[in-house]
């Protein structure tokens, strides 16, 4: 098959339950509670305890081709997990791509930045997860991968990607 690897950079993540009820201050910095943290790099969240915030990574993809893999890049620490991810299409179809309430894990991806940004970067244990889609999704109206994270604690997206074969 000829497909192509799509993803999005973690600016592009957008939060289904927003204020301090939900989240909280990340990374030292009082402006980020409510909404987050977002660099260049990563966009960071801590979720309060005993809530579970939803995040959505939208892609914009010709109608008629098929995904069939969905990627995560990210990590969690101070307790939180993602512990559900699903994908939305056509409009209204939910379609999970892992078992709810299970810790979701994934590959290390080690970075180690050079040592005159190391101050700007916070310690870093990315992962990589790859979820298959079964069935694979004919794209229509609209694709878009669905993250829960239960807190409490932090929660870092590096990006999300997918596996796209265009139709013919």
């Amino acid at each position: 098959m000829n497909f192509q690897e799509i993803w999005l950079a973690p600016a592009a993540v957008q939060v289904q339950e927003i204020g301090p009820e939900w989240l909280d201050v990340v990374d030292g910095k009082d402006w980020s509670v409510a909404s987050g943290f977002h660099r260049g790099f990563s966009s960071s969240f801590r979720v309060r305890p005993d809530r579970k915030v939803w995040f959505h990574f939208p892609f914009q993809l010709p109608a008629g081709g098929v995904v069939d893999q969905v990627s995560l890049l990210w990590e969690t620490s101070d307790g939180a997990a993602i512990s559900w991810v699903c994908v939305h299409h056509g409009g209204m179809h939910r379609q999970h791509v892992c078992e709810p309430n299970i810790a979701l894990d994934g590959t290390p991806v080690p970075y180690s930045p050079p040592e005159q940004w190391r101050e700007f970067y916070p310690s870093c244990d990315r992962r990589r997860t790859d979820l298959a889609v079964v069935p694979a999704i004919e794209t229509s109206a609209g694709f878009q991968l669905c993250v829960q994270v239960d807190g409490p604690g932090i929660v870092r997206f590096y990006g999300a990607g997918l596996r796209y074969t265009p139709g013919s």
